[in-house]
């Protein structure tokens, strides 16, 4: 970006903070509408950026406002061909009616329910969807669409949790040295990747617990699961049960405390919020996405529950921290949930262009906390890429065939195509660049020594892939057609109707992020991560891809010795395979992958 002059920034400070579009006029239409004062921050031309916490959000706030603009450059190009009557990210269990009436806070703009920058219901990007190309179907059989959906509903809880109704409350032993030890175990390695409250929330909480006070009340929940958590994410500790075992022994009480306070009580408060999310964390480190999902779903309708409890107009200044925290927390759980199988909604989702971002726990938790507002905005991203580019047909509704994605770029049409395309790639590298130099991970696959910033990168070579996958599979797609019996060859130029090299650069793109994001992902699902199926699923997508793309012609040359790599994949996903999981399915279907043996 150029400071060869004073500029504005992108919007006043009351847009900012209440995270509104600005006009950029003096005053902006939103100032005049709430009789506020319309102040703009001046940069000067040899301003050097600062790198503190407050100035980092504030860079990543200013990105946060660009995308919107963009996003709406996004919009006037689609919504000719992906008008739809239908919301894509409400509740489906209240209908569009009972959605107006929930008394949601009119602080909130309920319109942008139907924005197509949110996950479109029945979205074609799920990993699924490969399957259901011609190519995969001869190889590896008919998998319906949500045949890991199937899976992860029929998979038996562990015993302790599938009767958790009927069983007494059991508690494990509370050894001060074993609790210690777990605790730190979660601030290590989970609080990182949602930092909920601070250690030193957690050690009054904890000494309440060792004096036996309140000890059936949520905190002691939160205290258990916390601990469950530790047991999960690192084996380093002196205890002499399997890691599963000793957090099981934790999470089940601490459950059946978080479901009595959730079903009976009826004054609904952030406490409990935390506890679900800690619970989704917990099923998510299992590799349990749907009970994951379902934690998450409970904590978000609970936060909806207290903003419409208080019947105000919310302001910025109104959200104290936990609750922006928990706000957060539940709109990735529900995302990525969402984004991975497609599960129901709660309307969390669509409050993220109007929620503040959260503030610094504390100084030592500055860089984490900076990795997580940027992880906030690429998942935001990653919202947008879908509903822009895998936006199923609105008449889709009423048909009993899965969606089709080709059926979906062919409605685009190419030069919209590359246009979204383009305008989508932009956004993702003006994210990268939003992150401070010195947090900032190197694209590729150099060796990082940080969990967070390994999430960053790969969370940006999906929204890589994802921008540039329709050209692949549809440049495939074409060229199976045109081998079919009947069928013209393929011509000169490209399938598309442009110069070859225009969409080859593209599927070029596409590969080089698969390759790369398998590449860092393989460490990530080595070990137990809130992030371990959604990475796990996401590693057996881009292997068909690659398979994909290795088996047709004007890709294969692009497409390096992928037996490696698949083995490599393969390795890690045993460890976690159980019969009859999604790991085992996984595992079945990237065996069945018949990748040359070329060096």
């Amino acid at each position: 970006m150029n400071y060869t002059r004073k500029r504005a920034l992108l919007a006043c400070d009351f847009c900012r903070h209440r995270k509104r579009k600005c006009d950029g006029k003096k005053p902006c239409f939103t100032c005049r509408e709430s009789n506020a004062d319309c102040v703009y921050q001046e940069l000067p031309s040899d301003r050097i950026e600062e790198s503190g916490p407050a100035a980092v959000i504030d860079r990543l706030s200013r990105i946060e406002a660009l995308l919107e603009q963009q996003s709406q450059q996004i919009y006037q190009l689609n919504v000719r061909s992906s008008q739809s009557p239908y919301p894509t990210s409400q509740s489906d269990y209240v209908s569009e009616k009972q959605s107006d009436a929930a008394r949601l806070p009119t602080d909130i703009d309920t319109s942008l329910e139907s924005s197509p920058f949110l996950i479109p219901k029945d979205h074609v990007a799920l990993a699924t969807t490969l399957l259901t190309f011609p190519q995969v179907r001869d190889v590896i059989g008919e998998y319906p669409r949500d045949y890991f959906f199937g899976i992860e509903e029929k998979l038996p809880l562990p015993e302790l949790l599938e009767r958790l109704h009927d069983s007494p409350l059991t508690w494990p032993a509370l050894d001060p040295a074993t609790m210690d030890t777990l605790a730190t175990s979660y601030f290590q390695y989970v609080h990182p990747h949602q930092p909920l409250f601070t250690p030193r929330e957690f050690r009054s909480w904890q000494a309440n617990l060792l004096e036996a006070q309140d000890l059936d009340g949520i905190t002691t929940s939160i205290c258990l699961c916390v601990y469950a958590l530790g047991a999960l994410s690192s084996a380093q500790h002196s205890n002499q049960k399997a890691p599963d075992t000793l957090g099981l022994e934790y999470f089940q009480p601490s459950l059946k405390i978080m479901m009595r306070e959730m079903l009976w009580s009826f004054r609904p408060n952030i406490l409990t919020c935390q506890g679900l999310l800690l619970a989704a964390s917990y099923f998510s480190h299992l590799g349990r996405p749907l009970h994951s999902s379902r934690m998450g779903h409970f904590a978000s309708r609970l936060f909806l529950s207290i903003l419409e409890s208080r019947q105000t107009n919310l302001t910025y200044a109104e959200f104290d921290d936990k609750e922006v925290r928990v706000y957060w927390q539940c709109f990735m759980v529900e995302c990525d949930g969402v984004a991975e199988l497609d599960v129901s909604r709660s309307g969390i989702e669509p409050l993220g262009d109007t929620m503040p971002l959260p503030q610094s726990l504390e100084s030592s938790d500055d860089s984490n906390h900076i990795y997580s507002i940027a992880e906030h905005a690429i998942r935001r991203l990653l919202n947008r890429i879908l509903g822009a580019l895998y936006n199923p047909d609105s008449t889709h509704r009423y048909s009993i065939l899965s969606p089709d994605p080709v059926r979906v770029w062919q409605r685009l049409g190419l030069p919209k195509l590359l246009t979204l395309s383009a305008e989508l790639n932009r956004q993702l590298e003006q994210w990268y660049r939003s992150i401070p130099d010195y947090l900032r991970f190197p694209k590729g696959t150099d060796h990082l020594t940080s969990d967070r910033s390994r999430v960053l990168r790969i969370r940006y070579y999906i929204a890589r892939q994802l921008i540039h996958r329709p050209f692949l599979l549809q440049t495939i797609y074409r060229q199976q057609e045109a081998r079919s019996p009947g069928q013209s060859s393929l011509p000169e130029s490209d399938p598309f109707g442009l110069p070859v090299p225009v969409v080859m650069e593209r599927c070029e793109t596409c590969i080089d992020s698969c390759i790369t994001y398998l590449h860092n992902a393989i460490d990530m699902i080595d070990k137990r991560s809130p992030y371990l199926w959604t990475f796990s699923q996401n590693c057996m997508a881009a292997l068909v891809i690659l398979w994909l793309a290795e088996n047709s012609a004007p890709t294969s040359h692009l497409v390096p010795p992928m037996r490696p790599i698949q083995n490599a994949v393969l390795d890690r996903l045993r460890q976690w395979a159980i019969e009859d999981s999604s790991f085992d399915a996984e595992i079945q279907i990237v065996e069945r992958l018949p990748f040359s043996d070329r060096l």
